[in-house]
């Protein structure tokens, strides 16, 4: 922090400095200590004009003093400029003209007196800049800068003719000879040099400020530029000398003709700043630009890096005094991407309102009022645009820019050519929240994913690992989900006595939902299995009145479930609204479908189911499945139907295995859907019984079945 002597005594002047940025307390205190040592320097420099001052040379030359100073007001509207950038996104600029070699030219003819046009001059400048400008700080620039260049550009001038008349100069210059130029060519160089020395003290409290606050920012910049600011007003001034001579050789006429070609130097020097100032703008403009998109591709994705990003790439892109990039609420990011700088508190609510209307850039010069503000405001030129949403096409944020006012003048066509840089800007950003987005997206689908697998492997954990077979007997299992978890389940439960129960069912829709219903379900049908297990139809009834006292969620369950005694053959079971399984008999008979015993598991409290038995002889197979596999569709929309699967069962009722004939359906169903998506889960249980005629055990494992 500043806590120099200097400091203390510009704080006392200016309070405000005690909250400034380090960069801006700098400035300030500069500006004050300009103001100490030039008003002095500035009152004593009028007492000694006035002393100087010959009225009656005004009487007499009064047409040539007119002339002087309608060339002066000439030249100084044909002023040339350089803007220089100090650090990055700080701007400083410096203006000339070749005014001064006409005034000049006018001390070397008429001496002193017309010095008065200078302060004239001065003092017009700083009332109509007074009144444009309404900030403390904007206005101890101006008046430092009046102090110290009534010095430099009156007082100088004065010292400096003085000794031009201790080098035997005389006023009027007599011609162009070799006695006569020399002082006045060192008059000149006095009138530099002294002017350098009064602007010395702030400039050098300028640069010494600026490597304490930054000292790892090399000072050569601002040195270079205040010496050039400095200097370029003199460059033109050793032909002021010419200008005179030519006037004290050829009159009048002569004098107009050498001043009119200076003027259409002047013009071009006017225009050529301009067209460089506009081509240094869209350089850099572009520059930063592709910095930034390079910034934001090597960015975190998730934009969390976009605030600083746009901190460190978008206030050296344009020559502004104030940005503000703002979001809508909601967005998940801050509402402020970029507010520069920061001790400026920017008021956002009118203007999003005002800009969520607008798909365009706008630009306002400063003299036209603010639409979103309905209380007058001074403000410099601005640029506001929308940032327009990649996938909508509505306003999310805006874009806000407040111009530093410097000696280029804004007008529309000048606010007009950024438009392009600040379009690239928005649809920067626009295309960095929308990859945030995308990216948050697809961590939400990973995330979904692995949990959705990690439900499919707990699902597949509930079906069982062993199948509880005795000699003779052979189970073949295959379950196809048509996601990563299924609504379809079945399971096998050992029972007292060698016997065991046969359960398949399908759950209605699809997905995680489906899925935890499915192990309600389970859950419960094998708990009362285990209850009631010589009466299938009583498992049922204990399974409904518990799914629809505990469970909101508007399923239902379709299921068959067989109570099977592996010593006799007898199977005794209920359907409860479930595809009828069909026996496929060893004598050809037709396949015999165990049919539905009553309607589905969770719709009414009430409902009773009834039991069947069937005898399952040697060499017979039952086949049990979902409505995956009638309902499978091809690419032409037909469906597998059960008639389908019926003649493939038939007309391989004499495989050697429960096994192969599964195998065989399930290639079956897949060649008939070919490309086509599976849309329901698919689940497939054989059962025979002696299929390879020895009546020997079958084991069938894991690996084995098609059960995963």
């Amino acid at each position: 922090m500043e806590t120099s002597f200097l400091y203390r005594i510009a704080r006392r002047l200016r309070p405000e400095l005690e909250n400034a940025s380090p960069l801006r307390r700098v400035v300030g205190t500069a500006n004050v200590l300009g103001v100490l040592y030039g008003a002095p320097l500035a009152l004593v420099t009028i007492f000694w004009l006035i002393s100087q001052t010959d009225l009656a040379l005004l009487v007499w030359a009064w047409p040539y003093f007119l002339l002087v100073a309608g060339l002066y007001i000439i030249f100084e509207r044909l002023a040339f400029f350089i803007i220089f950038e100090i650090t990055s996104g700080n701007y400083a600029n410096s203006q000339s003209t070749l005014s001064g070699m006409v005034l000049w030219s006018a001390i070397l003819l008429y001496g002193p007196t017309i010095l008065w046009l200078q302060v004239a001059s001065d003092l017009i400048e700083l009332g109509m800049q007074w009144r444009k400008v309404t900030t403390q700080s904007g206005r101890w620039s101006l008046m430092r800068s009046f102090l110290l260049n009534i010095g430099a550009q009156v007082l100088a001038p004065l010292v400096a003719l003085r000794v031009y008349g201790l080098y035997d100069g005389e006023i009027p210059i007599e011609g162009l000879m070799f006695e006569n130029i020399l002082p006045a060519f060192v008059a000149i160089l006095l009138h530099f040099v002294l002017a350098f020395l009064i602007f010395s003290g702030y400039l050098i409290y300028l640069i010494g400020g600026q490597r304490r606050i930054t000292p790892s920012v090399s000072s050569k910049p601002l040195a270079f530029f205040l010496a050039l600011g400095l200097g370029l007003p003199f460059v033109a001034y050793p032909f002021s000398i010419l200008a005179a001579g030519v006037y004290a050789q050829n009159n009048l006429v002569g004098y107009l003709f050498f001043i009119s070609g200076i003027l259409m130097v002047a013009l071009l020097a006017r225009q050529f700043s301009r067209a460089a100032e506009s081509s240094r703008q869209q350089s850099r403009q572009l520059e930063q630009l592709e910095q930034l998109g390079r910034a934001i591709i090597n960015g975190p994705p998730d934009a969390s890096g976009l605030p600083d990003i746009l901190q460190t790439y978008v206030p050296p892109m344009f020559p502004s005094g104030r940005i503000l990039i703002w979001m809508e609420p909601g967005s998940g990011l801050p509402p402020f991407l970029l507010h520069h700088p920061i001790e400026w508190t920017p008021t956002v609510d009118q203007f999003w309102g005002w800009i969520r209307t607008q798909i365009e850039p706008r630009a306002l010069l400063a003299d036209v009022k603010i639409p979103w503000r309905e209380d007058a405001t001074t403000h410099s030129p601005l640029v506001v645009a929308p940032i327009i949403d990649v996938e909508k096409g509505e306003p999310v944020g805006g874009i806000y820019i407040e111009l530093q006012t410097l000696v280029q003048p804004w007008d529309m066509p000048s606010l007009q050519r950024l438009f392009p840089a600040v379009n690239a800007l928005a649809a920067q950003i626009a295309s960095a929240i929308n990859q945030a987005d995308i990216y948050e997206e697809a961590l939400s689908l990973q995330r979904s994913a692995q949990e959705l697998r990690l439900a499919g492997e707990i699902q597949a954990s509930f079906f069982p690992d062993t199948f509880p077979v005795a000699e003779g007997w052979e189970f073949s299992v295959t379950v196809l989900p048509a996601r990563e978890t299924s609504g379809d389940f079945f399971d096998f439960i050992p029972l007292e006595n060698g016997k065991v129960g046969i359960l398949i069912a399908d759950v209605t829709d699809k997905g995680v939902g489906p899925a935890l219903f499915m192990a309600l379900s389970r859950t419960l049908i094998r708990t009362y299995a285990i209850e009631y297990e010589f009466d299938p139809d009583i498992v049922f009834f204990a399974t409904n009145g518990r799914v629809l006292k505990d469970s909101r969620a508007r399923l239902f369950v379709t299921a068959f479930f067989g109570i099977l005694d592996q010593e006799t053959g007898l199977l005794t079971y209920s359907n409860a609204g479930h595809n009828p399984p069909y026996l496929l008999r060893k004598n050809g008979d037709e396949p015999q479908p165990l049919s539905v015993t009553g309607m589905p598991i969770g719709i009414d409290e009430d409902t009773l189911w009834g039991k069947a038995t069937v005898q399952i002889e040697p060499g017979d197979v039952l086949v049990l499945y979902t409505d995956g596999i009638p309902d499978a569709q091809n690419e032409d929309g037909e469906f597998f139907q059960e008639e389908r699967l019926l003649d493939v069962a038939r007309a391989n009722a004499d495989c050697s295995s429960a096994h192969e004939l599964q195998t065989i359906i399930i290639e079956s169903v897949q060649a008939f859907i070919g490309e086509a998506a599976q849309f329901d889960d698919i689940t497939l249980v054989v059962l025979g019984r002696d299929v390879n005629g020895t009546g020997e055990k079958v084991e069938v494992d894991d690996e084995e079945s098609e059960f995963a």
